[in-house]
């Protein structure tokens, strides 16, 4: 996991950030994740280990759950 993809998962997992901002932060995320994929590079594990914590949890949000869990039906290998 890189140090971006580890500021981006705090921004995403940190309940005093806007909505928005933790939308913006789970984007960008999804974005690297893509990136990684098209270069054919597995996506890392710790990754999407997080984003099915955060598609799982109550105190998420719904839209980041969704965004969250379409990540990891994408890129999940």
């Amino acid at each position: 996991m890189t140090s971006e993809e580890k500021d981006l998962i705090n921004q995403i997992r940190s309940e005093d950030a806007e909505l928005r901002s933790r939308e913006n932060a789970l984007s960008r995320l999804g974005e690297i994740l893509e990136e990684n994929f098209i270069l054919d590079l597995l996506p890392s594990r710790a990754v999407i280990q997080v984003l099915e914590k955060i598609a799982s949890s109550r105190a998420t949000p719904g839209s980041l759950k969704r965004k969250a869990n379409a990540l990891v039906q994408t890129y999940k290998i």
